[in-house]
């Protein structure tokens, strides 16, 4: 069946609103020729008409009678009736009556006979009445064949119209369509995808070599700022290593209650917190990059929660947190596992960051809807609702935990590998506290 979008396309509208400009000038062209011919027989019949009567009105007494005679063998559409002045039939077999028609010589429709007819009535010179009626059967089924014609011509270029509009708008629908799924690859991170060109050389055509030029311009300037982006860090780390290795060593050449090693200390722990970001950092721009998918295979959710809750049972035993450990049997997801370990590592420690101590930190592998989840959840301070689209960024600190150290990279790569799989990360209310959930909607290709 035509999908109903077929019928909102500018294609379709403009065929359509032609065809009914078309449709409305042969209507109006039939309907002028039906009225033209109908009042041409009519006034046909009418001379018609008005010759027999004239002649018969003219002629004299004793002659009038042979004419009916003669009149009715050579046209037998006509019947002739002649009365006296007080209205008494003299002659003739028309049905009518000087009653149903005034004696003035104009034609009239009637229906007193067995069908529809056109009569008139006239006076003879010597004061008789002369009735002469024609049959108009012939006439009438005439009009009706025109006018059956009209409506069928009309009815037939409406429906010609119609699928001309179909047919002229399924091929401009179709690539409007390819033309979406490649716009929705794009919004999901796809920048190498472009939009379909065919080589029609249409004003869909040059739209979408407009926006590809514009896709290229984009994908150009974003791989040149990560470029930059990923050239200092690398450039960065390597003289910051060496300066963290200086520090170091110049620490170790003082005595542990010099107050210079109390400050070189400080150095060294402000120096590897600037290390961790640009490991973050390159990291995050590596998943981006989308190289990782070579290690697409079958990972277990439940081997993945046992093994980052026993990494992470130490650090919420010294918090004096509760760990809990949930998972169903059974469930998997095609993804690259050292990421995905690496995503729930990062969730899980947020979790532990943030929650005070006392508090308890839920990990789960469960399914909700029939899809594959891995859900973490703490009582902590939370995420407020509207800060829930901005956590993901790059640097973003939650302003209820931005007193706690860190440097709000950890859920830009959670987002950045989800992304990579086609997952989706969403944030829920605890109440209190903030539940992460990354839904494994479909699987990754290999």
């Amino acid at each position: 069946m035509l999908n109903s979008g077929i019928w909102r396309t500018t294609t379709f509208r403009l065929t359509a609103l032609f065809g009914a400009v078309f449709a409305g000038g042969i209507i109006l062209l039939l309907e002028l020729v039906y009225l033209q011919t109908a009042q041409y027989l009519t006034a046909r019949v009418d001379r018609t008409l008005q010759t027999e009567a004239s002649v018969l009105a003219r002629s004299r007494p004793e002659t009038i009678l042979p004419l009916f005679r003669r009149e009715v063998a050579r046209d037998p559409l006509n019947t002739l009736g002649l009365f006296s002045a007080t209205g008494e039939r003299v002659a003739g077999d028309t049905r009518l009556t000087p009653s149903d028609l005034t004696p003035d010589g104009k034609p009239r429709e009637t229906t007193a006979g067995p069908g529809p007819a056109r009569a008139l009535a006239e006076r003879t010179s010597w004061g008789e009445i002369l009735i002469v009626e024609r049959d108009t059967r012939q006439l009438t089924e005439l009009r009706r064949i025109i006018r059956s014609a009209l409506l069928w011509s009309g009815a037939i270029i409406v429906t010609l119209g119609l699928v001309a509009g179909v047919l002229l708008s399924a091929r401009p629908l179709r690539r409007i369509r390819a033309m979406r799924a490649a716009s929705e690859a794009i919004s999901a991170g796809d920048f190498g995808t472009r939009l379909p060109v065919e080589s029609g050389g249409d004003e869909l055509d040059e739209l979408a070599t407009i926006a590809n030029r514009m896709m290229d311009e984009a994908e150009r300037s974003m791989a040149q700022a990560r470029t930059v982006g990923e050239g200092v860090a690398h450039e960065l780390r390597t003289p910051l290593t060496r300066l963290r290795a200086r520090l170091d060593h110049a620490c170790q050449d003082l005595d542990p209650n010099d107050p210079r090693r109390r400050l070189l200390e400080a150095c060294v722990s402000e120096t590897d917190a600037v290390l961790a970001r640009f490991r973050a950092l390159l990291r995050i721009a590596a998943v981006e990059a989308r190289g990782r998918r070579v290690g697409i295979e079958e990972v277990s959710l439940g081997a993945t929660v046992d093994q980052i809750a026993e990494l992470y049972a130490p650090l919420a035993a010294e918090r004096e947190i509760t760990l809990e450990v949930e998972k169903a049997a059974g469930l998997t997801v095609r993804a690259d596992g050292e990421l995905l370990l690496e995503a729930t590592s990062n969730l899980l420690d947020n979790a532990l960051k943030f929650t005070p101590a006392g508090g308890r930190v839920r990990l789960t592998a469960t399914s909700v809807g029939g899809i594959p989840t891995i859900e973490v959840a703490d009582n902590g301070p939370g995420i407020a609702e509207a800060e829930r689209a901005l956590v993901t960024k790059r640097f973003y600190r939650s302003q209820a935990s931005a007193h706690i150290e860190g440097h709000g990279l950890g859920l830009s790569l959670v987002a950045a590998v989800a992304d990579l799989h086609g997952f989706e990360l969403l944030f829920d209310d605890a109440r209190p506290g903030v539940i992460v959930r990354i839904l494994c909607r479909r699987s990754a290709s290999s």
